[in-house]
């Protein structure tokens, strides 16, 4: 053992081993000879470096695939436009589609500001809204005043005309040409149409007249259009057209007009030449008329709760407490009729 160091000295690090030199590679042999003849090495590989923004030419072969709507950015671009913009009107549409549907008198005015706020900014798009709104109005009758009422809120409604881009397209023009050519389409219909399109088109007609969105020059023109057939689909209608608007047609600036017209249709009662029901329905035209333009029963159009409310309250008025009104006569003679049949009862255990 190796003695101590005197004091005072600093004691030496200790010496560590070194690892053994490693052994040089076994030369390879020759597995089928058995030789010790040293193969020959393979080559390393090459690693090449190469940078992003270099710029690497392929090869292009002569007979190279290509796409066949290989089209150019430019004319991409207009053609992705055009289809946000009809996705945009479909959109639109049935947005307006959902206002008609949900459209009743105590509903009207918070409608008609969600239909401001619609960009009706072209004419196809202000076209698809009067043909959703023209469809709707002769589908219910019964609610053509309503729909009315909503083409006069939409009067004023202007855009550019696509066919004359200097000039506007109005929402009034329009509206009038698509019942124009609703009226005139039963020339080559077949009967089952003209019906249709006589009955559903003369209440919705009526009271755009009545809101003055229609001339009265036009609305003669329909009744005489309507006298010369002396079929019951057009008497029919003449008959509803005249009990919607003959109030105000009859004045005395165009008094003479209708009188003309009534004194056709009395000859027509009296010749007996139409059927008793056409017969039936233009007297009680004359007698409307005779009577002031006062219906015998009051139109039954489409109200407001309020509305309801109120004439329920009237009609309870008139009939008296529930307790007080007179019970309906009963005989006494006849034999009593049970309304419900009863099972006897089971004895319970």
């Amino acid at each position: 053992m190796d003695a101590p160091p005197p004091p005072g000295e600093a004691t030496p690090p200790p010496q560590i081993p070194a690892y053994p030199a490693p052994l040089p590679d076994p030369i390879p042999t020759n597995k089928e000879g058995g030789s010790r003849e040293p193969l020959q090495r393979m080559e390393p590989k090459r690693i090449v470096n190469l940078s992003v923004n270099d710029h690497v030419q392929l090869n292009k072969a002569e007979n190279a695939w290509k796409p066949k709507t290989n089209k150019s950015v430019c004319s991409s671009q207009p053609k992705k436009q055009e289809e946000r913009d009809s996705e945009q009107t479909r959109d639109l549409l049935k947005q307006f589609r959902s206002i008609l549907n949900k459209l009743t008198p105590q509903k009207f005015e918070k409608l008609m500001t969600q239909i401001q706020m619609l960009t009706i900014d072209t004419e196809e798009r202000l076209k698809g809204v009067i043909d959703l709104t023209f469809e709707k109005a002769i589908s219910e009758p019964a609610f053509s005043e309503i729909y009315a009422n909503m083409c006069s809120f939409l009067n004023g409604l202007e855009v550019q005309s696509e066919e004359n881009p200097g000039c506007q397209a109005d929402f009034r023009k329009l509206l009038l040409k698509r019942c124009q050519k609703e009226f005139e389409k039963d020339k080559d219909a077949n009967e089952e149409d003209k019906q249709r399109v006589r009955e559903e088109l003369e209440d919705f007609v009526g009271e755009l007249f009545k809101l003055q969105m229609i001339r009265e020059v036009i609305m003669h023109d329909c009744i005489m259009k309507l006298l010369k057939n002396h079929d019951d689909q057009s008497l029919e209608a003449l008959c509803k057209l005249l009990s919607t608007i003959g109030k105000e047609l009859d004045v005395k600036k165009e008094k003479h007009r209708v009188d003309q017209y009534f004194q056709q249709m009395e000859e027509m009662v009296k010749e007996k030449k139409t059927s008793s029901r056409m017969r039936f329905m233009m007297q009680d035209v004359l007698d409307l008329r005779t009577n002031n333009w006062v219906p015998r029963r009051v139109n039954q159009g489409p109200k407001t709760i309020d509305q309801i409310r109120e004439q329920a309250k009237m009609e309870e008025q008139m009939e008296g407490p529930h307790h007080l009104r007179p019970r309906p006569a009963q005989n006494q003679n006849a034999p009593r009729q049970d309304v419900w049949e009863s099972r006897p009862r089971t004895k319970r255990y």
